[in-house]
């Protein structure tokens, strides 16, 4: 989180909100509608998607910025089925409203558990709001404040180890929700001589120019706001009215005067410095991007593309293959977008973060099985890789869409150290390497179905990328008549098949992990001054990489080559699985987010 402006910026903050008590702005609870609709559903935020923040050294549209600053506070909930972006405004104009409201999120289950009995010693009545806190993670201000709550958060705070993370969570909340801090926070007045490098202004700096002072308290008569440099006075003045009217309109409940104030807003602060402002279009789509939850929801399609493909693989229904198919190309189509569209409002290659790294692994590995299925379309192995693609593309946006908070899907700036032209090849091909173990997977456990379901061993003839080429000429030679000639190839069985898909998909992911690994230690040695430094992550990925390279030589020595591959490669997907998840969010190192 960002420091806080100089002690009289932030005292002026407060007066302002005072000032909006005194000329009657009131702050009762969330408006309702004649038709009885909530405020908030009224109120159209969506023009402010074109409206750029400056945060973090890089600009965000407005609803992007507001999603960042409110998962500070709420983290993945939401308040009264409120966007994020009404929030953010609603706490700014109408902090009174929220008192007692619960806000403020708390992660870990274990500290939820500690509040809650702090609470419930000091007051046996808050039974119900307690049980609400342990299944959704959000308290109120208030409860925190209560006799003995402080004592056991001071507790909290000291333990290091295990809960002073969230208590650092928890203050950070309290500060950000601060109307102070969300008016100084809300850099939207580019610099007067357009420069890249300097930090933007807030629209607290402007948004008395032009108020009648005789309305205002005598501190504002003294020392009135004067125009920032560099910007004609005139825009200034009607940025402030707008903003001014839209507080208002705000306060009294006037959704048809906020839009009106908010239309205004959008269209007049981008005229006010034109060359340092970016491109509208990109901050809109960025507002859509996150309007409509990053696209997640795509993992319901390739949901209905996995259950197709696995009544075409288990009943060879020719319609369900088809209809899978399909699917699973209207899947691809919508995740593509979403990566082409993360690559452009970001303005890099998404894989910096986890968020990026989990959803862009699976897309490359779901674009690899469709460009594969392209090819084999005409084999036994059609289908198959598509099922891969499809779950691991499905399991990847579930986690992104249900787990909001550890894949945190807002875009941030890439850290210096990750400037570099190798973290570009060697984090790709790992990403990718990983796609394709989790892709052999599922076909090694639909051989291990198979395979329970009583039939006897079987395994391809010849390695994975031979079987397809094997199965590619026996289905030609069908195709042409010959399959009763001497020396025709066969038509392959179901276990063969699984087993040279995954073995397809090994073969491909241990030649790239192996490759992922060494760039890494090409590029540790670049940024850090050595190749190899034995940190959890880099040494579970030599895990992953040793289990396959004992997988290749096992296939070679053992009698039942397809039991053994699909139990190993079912393996390796969980050390892969466990780098991924408990590396990074568990076992701190360099690589990790613990």
């Amino acid at each position: 989180m960002r420091d806080m402006t100089d002690a009289a910026s932030t005292r002026m903050i407060h007066f302002v909100l005072a000032l909006a008590a005194m000329l009657g702005f009131a702050m009762p609870a969330p408006a309702q509608a004649p038709s009885g609709r909530p405020f908030h559903e009224l109120v159209d935020l969506r023009p402010l998607d074109s409206v750029a923040v400056f945060t973090e050294g890089r600009l965000k549209s407005f609803g992007s910025f507001a999603n960042t600053q409110m998962q500070f506070v709420t983290g993945p909930r939401r308040v009264a089925g409120q966007p994020s972006d009404f929030t953010y405004l609603d706490l700014m104009f109408r902090p009174k409203a929220y008192e007692g409201a619960a806000l403020l999120y708390v992660k870990n289950k274990q500290v939820r558990a500690r509040i809650s009995d702090a609470v419930l010693r000091a007051d046996l009545s808050r039974g119900e709001e307690m049980a609400a806190f342990g299944s959704s993670g959000l308290v109120s201000e208030a409860a925190l404040m209560l006799p003995g709550v402080g004592a056991e958060l001071r507790a909290m705070e000291a333990d290091l180890i295990r809960t002073a993370k969230e208590m650092d969570s928890l203050k950070g909340a309290l500060s950000v929700k601060d109307p102070a801090f969300l008016l100084s926070s809300l850099r939207v007045i580019p610099p007067g001589d357009g420069s890249p490098d300097r930090p933007w202004a807030s629209i607290g700096d402007v948004m008395l120019l032009g108020a009648d002072p005789s309305t205002l308290p005598e501190q504002a008569r003294e020392r009135p706001q004067a125009p920032l440099p560099g910007i004609d006075e005139a825009r200034q003045r009607a940025v402030a009215a707008n903003w001014r009217a839209m507080v208002s309109a705000w306060n009294k409940g006037d959704a048809e005067g906020v839009n009106a104030a908010v239309r205004s807003l959008a269209a007049g602060l981008p005229a006010l410095v034109p060359s340092a402002y970016p491109s509208t279009e990109r901050l809109s789509w960025e507002g859509w991007y996150f309007r409509n939850g990053n696209l997640s929801r795509t993992w319901l399609l390739y949901l209905v593309s996995t259950v197709l493909l696995l009544l075409a693989l288990v009943y060879r229904w020719p319609w369900s293959m088809k209809a899978g198919m399909v699917t699973f190309g209207i899947a691809l189509g919508m995740q593509t977008f979403a990566v082409m569209l993360r690559w452009y409002i970001s303005g890099r290659w998404p894989n910096s973060n986890m968020f990026e790294a989990v959803t862009t692994a699976a897309w490359m590995g779901t674009f690899a099985a469709f460009v594969a299925e392209l090819f084999l379309r005409r084999t036994a192995m059609r289908g198959l890789l598509a099922l891969g693609g499809s779950v691991a593309s499905m399991v990847a946006l579930m986690a992104a869409y249900l787990l909001p908070v550890q894949l945190n899907p807002n875009i941030s700036n890439m850290m210096p150290v990750l400037h570099d032209l190798w973290l570009y090849i060697h984090t790709n091909v790992i990403i990718f390497s990983y796609a394709l173990i989790f892709m052999a997977a599922v076909t090694a456990m639909a051989y291990l179905a198979w395979r329970a379901l009583g039939n006897g061993p079987a395994h391809a003839r010849v390695g994975g990328a031979g079987a397809a080429i094997e199965m590619a000429a026996g289905d030609a030679s069908a195709a042409s008549g010959a399959a009763g000639a001497p020396n025709a190839p066969a038509r392959a069985s179901l276990g063969e098949t699984l087993d040279g898909v995954t073995m397809l998909l090994t073969e491909v992911s241990f030649v790239m992990l192996w490759a992922g690994i060494v760039m890494g230690a090409i590029w540790a040695d670049h940024s850090w001054g050595r190749p190899w430094g034995w940190d959890p992550k880099e040494v579970f990925a030599l895990n992953t990489f040793v289990i396959f390279a004992l997988l290749i030589h096992v296939r070679w020595k053992v009698r039942d080559k397809g039991l053994w591959t699909a139990v190993l490669a079912v393996a390796g997907a969980a050390v892969m699985l466990f780098n991924w998840i408990v590396i990074n969010f568990v076992i701190a190192g360099l690589h990790s987010y613990a």
